[in-house]
């Protein structure tokens, strides 16, 4: 029960918007600009000092998405898609089996449903009797015939692009797969010839490194022997011409 005028004027509004949606012989253009403003007042109501429970918070914002769901599946053009975009709507989140709510999404539900029906065996052309009673035209046996021969000819043509398809997604793939083979091969040959230049530099760094090593063993004993032979020069130099 409504605690606040805010939640009243919109109980007010969403049975007024439940009522105009569950009128199946009128598509009236206001019922989007009423949901419109229901959206509103729900926003003012979860802001509202006084607000209602979550529980009840949520409730309401489940049946304003169902009747904005309702809005949209109307927009659309056939009636299979009218169908499908109904059985979308969740049904189970709604309160209780006899909620208005719930009434009104299984009524649009089975009116789809029998405008997609009709559609499928081309009943399409309503005609008024003398009476003024509205009477649909039942499709003999031959518009049947042309009508599932139809159906059969799309279903065959869909069969081919998926087959088409099917095949030309198998020779990419077979295509991609070769493709990584000659990477996969090419890299294996550059990581060959990588290990094998490695090898071939160890082999020269080491040899170059023995060969260091031997030049500056000879490079010391020829220092050596040259600071001992000056040494003994000059040793026999003083000897051989001492100071007079």
């Amino acid at each position: 029960m409504a605690s606040t005028r805010l939640e009243t004027n919109f109980m007010r509004l969403l049975n007024r918007c439940e009522a105009m949606a569950a009128d199946r012989n009128r598509n009236d253009w206001r019922l989007e600009k009423y949901v419109g403003a229901l959206q509103e007042k729900l926003t003012d109501l979860r802001g509202a000092p006084c607000k209602p429970s979550q529980e009840t918070l949520t409730e309401y914002t489940r049946k304003v998405e169902l009747l904005k769901g309702l809005i949209e599946a109307e927009k659309l053009t056939s009636a299979s898609d009218k169908a499908f975009a109904a059985d979308q709507l969740p049904s189970s989140s709604l309160s209780g089996d006899g909620s208005h709510s719930k009434e009104l999404l299984l009524q649009t539900k089975a009116k789809y449903h029998n405008q997609m029906r009709d559609e499928l065996l081309g009943r399409i052309d309503d005609k008024p009797s003398e009476n003024g009673v509205r009477q649909r035209n039942v499709p003999d046996s031959e518009d049947l015939d042309t009508v599932l021969a139809h159906h059969n000819q799309m279903q065959e043509k869909i069969a081919e692009e998926m087959s088409l398809l099917a095949r030309n997604l198998k020779a990419n793939v077979t295509a991609a797969g070769k493709i990584v083979q000659d990477d996969n091969k090419r890299l294996a040959e550059s990581n060959k010839v990588a290990d094998s230049n490695y090898a071939k530099l160890k082999v020269e760094s080491e040899r170059l490194e023995v060969h260091t090593k031997k030049s500056c063993n000879w490079t010391l004993w020829i220092m050596l022997s040259l600071v001992c032979f000056t040494f003994i020069w000059m040793v026999l130099f003083i000897r051989l011409f001492p100071k007079r």
